[in-house]
């Protein structure tokens, strides 16, 4: 949606204040970890833009709560699996040999929203360490969220999604979007027997020189993800609700894990 749409659908400006109290609305607390997925564009007119958002979730939460957001970086996958666009694979072996390396403070994220990306950028935000899956935290749980994220089975029970889980009390809240962009739900397939494993790779500096280096993983695949949590809101409930008239949804996140980790099992 444009800029121009959200002036028209919206009534008032949404600032700061409002948004603080849209999010209360909605269910969100001091002291609360949660996990944002978000689209903007979905939203009415935010006054400040992205930067608001983040501030109205930072003054609502304070620093005894804990925002985390998705910093992936598709772009630095291998071009052999690129689909959006795919690349001729008489280049594919000059990408990789020439591709800039992760770098958590300098790499921007790919594709996962202007917010997510402005909050990635601030100087109070910690990021982890994996080249593909990174993700950004502030607040209480910042540290021990992103410490450690290891490059094997970057979505599992050791990755910042596992240890949201271990914290049990972490809210999803997908703000403009659905369960398509729901990053959780790749927990569930780390945890799913159903789910076979794959190889993969990643380049890295060592001695100098560009190598690299392989790991496994499961076989991420986020085709299903709207089927699952169609099922999943049916059998426990509507999490429905509407924040700066974006269509929003905010429900705990080891409630989902496990149901998506029995679907997918089944």
């Amino acid at each position: 949606m444009s800029e121009k749409a959200s002036v028209r659908r919206s009534s008032i400006p949404f600032t700061v204040e409002r948004l603080v109290h849209e999010f209360q609305n909605a269910g969100i607390k001091k002291g609360d970890t949660i996990i944002f997925h978000a689209s903007l564009s979905q939203a009415g007119w935010v006054c400040g833009g992205a930067i608001a958002i983040i501030n109205a979730l930072q003054s609502l939460l304070t620093k005894e709560g804990t925002l985390v957001m998705p910093a992936q970086t598709g772009g630095l996958s291998d071009p052999k699996f690129w689909e959006n666009p795919p690349v001729p694979e008489e280049w594919w072996e000059e990408i990789r040999q020439n591709m800039p390396l992760f770098d958590k403070d300098r790499t921007p994220s790919t594709g996962m929203g202007v917010i997510a990306e402005s909050f990635r950028a601030l100087k109070d935000v910690v990021r982890s360490d994996h080249p593909y899956y990174s993700f950004t935290a502030w607040g209480k749980h910042a540290d021990r969220i992103v410490e450690g994220h290891s490059l094997a089975h970057g979505f599992g029970d050791e990755s910042p999604l596992g240890k949201l889980y271990q914290l049990k009390k972490c809210k999803i809240v997908l703000f403009g979007v659905d369960h398509d962009k729901n990053t959780s739900l790749h927990l569930a397939e780390e945890r799913s027997t159903k789910i076979p494993v794959k190889m993969g790779t990643a380049a890295k500096l060592q001695a100098g020189k560009r190598v690299f280096e392989s790991y496994e993983e499961k076989a991420y695949n986020s085709d299903q993800f709207l089927e699952v949590g169609e099922a999943f809101e049916k059998a426990q409930g509507d999490f429905k609700t509407q924040i700066a008239l974006a269509p929003s949804k905010i429900f705990e996140m080891n409630s989902l894990v496990d149901f998506a980790t029995d679907y997918f099992d089944r």
